[in-house]
Formats: C-alpha cells, structure tokens, sequence
C-alpha cells in the first residue's frame, strides 16, 4: 500500500541562515489509563537558556539549570469532568513563582471541552497564577482528548467494532478541525 508519507515530500525543514540558540523549552504530556478506570494527564515543562545570568532570588542561574521547570497533573473521568489537579514549580525565576500551585485545584469540577479555555484562565489564570502553567493546559487538554477518545477507539478495534475509516465518519464532534476531519474530503 503506497502512502503519501511514502512520497518524495520534504523531511525537515529548509536550512536556517547562520544563527545562534538562546533559549530552549521542552514540553512533554503524557496520558495514562487508571486501575480504577479515570485518566492522569500528565504535563512537564522546561525553560532553559544557553548562557549564565544573574538572578537576585537564585543568584547565578546556569545553561544547565533550569528558568522554570513545572509539572501538572490532572485527574479526568469519562466525560472530560477534572476529578483533581495538582501543580508543583521546581524552578522559576521569583520566590514567589511556587505560590501560583496553590490555584490549581481549582481546576475540579471544570470539565474539557468548548469554552475550556475561558473558563480555566478564569479559574488558574492572571495574578494568582502562572503563565507558563496556563500555558501547558493548551497541550494538557489535547492529550485528554487523545487519551480518552484514543482508549475508547483502542478497545472497540480489539472487538472488531471499529475501522479508521468508522472512526473517522463517526467523530462529528470533531468535524471540520482538521483536513482528517474534512467534510469535504471522502475518507
């Protein structure tokens, strides 16, 4: 079966005119299936610059040392529905930075889904809380989504009750967010 991926398409990006790098994040969302049937969402997000500079809070702060380092975890049920939060701050670059946490659980109770956004920046947002944590609930609620749907999907392929092609057919909620999920292309 010959795939488009198969093609003669680019695989990198064009080539860069020289430059230098000065700062690098790293995020990484993971999704994980529970014994008692909900989902952890779990998130990471590193900030790391590539020379020294001085900080009145942490003194000098090095390449190898982190700007901000966080981790988020998130608790979902079936329905999208937030059953817990939790938020640590390794690194940030204010005393203050590790305070921003004490919001996060009050994420519980919001549920995944249209408005999501509005309403967590409503709740964890703004002055009693942290942009780069904010930040990371764009990715966190993606990998809800995939976690969830994805399990769903998984268990109904083992039983033979779904195809790609059903699935794709039968992801209204996902209709027109993407080329995949294209009204006007057939699958």
């Amino acid at each position: 079966m010959t795939s488009i991926y198969d093609s003669n398409r680019a695989s990198a990006l064009s080539a860069p005119v020289a430059r230098e790098k000065l700062h690098q994040r790293n995020i990484t969302v993971n999704g994980f299936l529970r014994a008692d049937g909900l989902y952890d969402i779990e998130a990471e997000l590193t900030d790391h610059k590539t020379y020294s500079f001085p900080s009145d809070f942490r003194g000098m702060v090095t390449p190898e040392q982190p700007v901000h380092h966080m981790h988020v975890r998130i608790t979902i049920d079936n329905d999208l529905i937030i059953q817990s939060a939790e938020a640590v701050t390794l690194a940030g670059p204010y005393e203050i930075c590790p305070t921003a946490n004490d919001v996060f659980a009050d994420l519980a109770g919001l549920q995944i889904g249209p408005g999501w956004r509005r309403r967590m920046m409503t709740t964890i947002g703004g002055r009693h809380g942290c942009t780069h944590i904010t930040e990371l609930m764009g990715p966190v609620a993606t990998i809800a989504y995939q976690t969830r749907y994805g399990e769903e999907a998984r268990q109904r392929r083992e039983t033979g009750q779904l195809s790609d092609k059903d699935n794709q057919r039968a992801n209204a909620a996902l209709r027109n967010s993407c080329v995949g999920y294209a009204d006007d292309v057939a699958p």
